[in-house]
């Protein structure tokens, strides 16, 4: 173990709930920004100095969002519904990173009502991920699709032009949970027409992510935890390896987790259903060298002590809370506060980097230092060595949706009538 030490510091209602899930009314996100909504906000595909979901079409100074540590690096099976133009057929366009590019995308077709009467299949496709994808703290991976604002108010009143599909997660390619989703679209909407977002959740394609705005749709493992293939052992909510995208023929005979009709932008031709552009993981597990090497770090830039951005923060610190190695950044480590004559230290970890160890340590002198508080391996952090700070979690990101990203405060066990000191060390496993 490598200690290094970082810095230390003196003195809506809910009126419909579907039966073992988190499915509940809305109104849901709408089909731009909407950082602030508890239930789906969408992730950003890009951020940077020009703002948050601006992909380089608007912006070039943007760049890809960090918070996603892995998108899909493989396909095993494509079937699209009857009609798909050949140029719409090729499904490693849906692997990589997200380009916000609203042609860079697998379409899955669209059945039209014979078909349908007819029992005809929707077009699916099945994605692989070569780590696999952990149920963390909130949202897990993230949609992209080519969905687009248009028209009542846009990304305001929420309306989008979607094609949706339902959302399906295997641990073993053999059996596939399908994530809890919701339609409250009162009516069919037409060919090329706009359903309200905020009326959509749980589906892939109900964010933009064309014509300048790139934002993803975001699925928590946790929605399936009581899934009877998830109780049943069959699907492993810690080992995802396979997600498949089920078009959904949006003239009301498909239906939500509660049976209601799913309509959307019906009937569509040559990319018609679902076009695919990405995937992104957010929660799989990270160490420090894989961190490294997906930053692009190499040469004099590498190491525990390294600073390339050259911001006085080692890439250790950078990589354990969650910023930049190569983006200077002016926001303090640790803060450090009061309450009732006790000292708070608050600082930001990453539950994804499984190899550290983050101790809050404390010390009347700045001699001897005890640790009073520990996480480890990713875990949340609790007291040690028989210590009892109070200590509570919440999310530090922006985003409603992402949990991953974790703000810590730990409260001393001792008032401050003499000196007192606490600090962050941060060492790798």
């Amino acid at each position: 173990m490598r200690p290094l030490p970082v810095k230390f510091v003196a003195s809506s209602i809910i009126f419909w709930l579907l039966a073992g899930s988190v499915l509940r009314a809305g109104p849901y996100s709408r089909a731009l920004s909407d950082a602030a909504n508890a239930f789906d906000a969408p992730v950003p595909g890009f951020v940077g100095p020009d703002g948050d979901g601006i992909s380089p079409a608007s912006s070039p100074l943007n760049f890809v969002n960090p918070l996603f540590f892995g998108w899909a690096d493989g396909w095993v099976g494509y079937s699209p519904a009857p009609g798909v133009g050949t140029s719409w057929q090729d499904p490693d366009l849906a692997l990589g990173t997200a380009t916000g590019d609203n042609l860079d995308v697998v379409s899955l077709g669209d059945l039209d009502a014979t078909q349908i009467a007819n029992g005809g299949l929707p077009g699916t496709i099945t994605l692989a991920f070569s780590q696999p994808i952990r149920n963390k703290t909130g949202a897990d991976f993230a949609t992209f699709e080519n969905g687009f604002v248009s028209g009542g108010g846009a990304g305001v009143a929420g309306q989008i032009t979607a094609e949706l599909g339902y959302v399906e997660v295997s641990s073993d390619g053999v059996h596939f949970a399908r994530m809890p989703c919701a339609s409250l679209t009162p009516a069919a909407v037409g060919a090329y027409g706009t359903v309200n977002a905020t009326d959509v959740f749980g589906l892939a394609g109900k964010h933009a992510n064309a014509y300048g705005e790139s934002w993803a749709t975001p699925f928590d493992l946790s929605w399936l935890a009581d899934d009877p293939l998830v109780t049943g052992g069959q699907v492993n909510l810690d080992a995802i390896i396979h997600i498949r995208i089920v078009d959904i023929p949006g003239n009301g005979t498909f239906t939500d987790s509660n049976n209601n009709p799913i309509y959307d932008a019906w009937l569509t031709y040559g990319s018609g259903g679902v076009d695919l552009e990405a995937v992104g993981v957010i929660s799989r597990d990270m160490d420090f060298e894989t961190w490294q090497d997906q930053r692009g770090l190499a040469g004099a830039q590498l190491g525990d002590l390294a600073d390339p951005d050259e911001d006085g923060l080692p890439n250790l610190i950078e990589y354990a809370t969650a910023r930049l190695p190569d983006r200077a950044d002016s926001a303090p480590v640790t803060a450090l506060s009061m309450d009732a004559g006790r000292l708070v230290l608050t600082f930001d970890r990453d539950e994804r980097a499984t190899d550290l160890v983050y101790a809050v340590e404390a010390s009347s002198d700045l001699s001897g230092w005890t640790v009073i508080a520990q996480s480890a391996g990713g875990s949340p952090v609790t007291g040690f060595g028989g210590h009892s700070p109070a200590i509570s979690e919440t999310s530090a990101s922006t985003v409603a949706s992402v949990g991953v990203l974790r703000r810590v405060s730990v409260t001393d066990t001792q008032t401050t009538g003499s000196r007192r000191f606490l600090r962050l060390r941060v060492s790798r496993l």
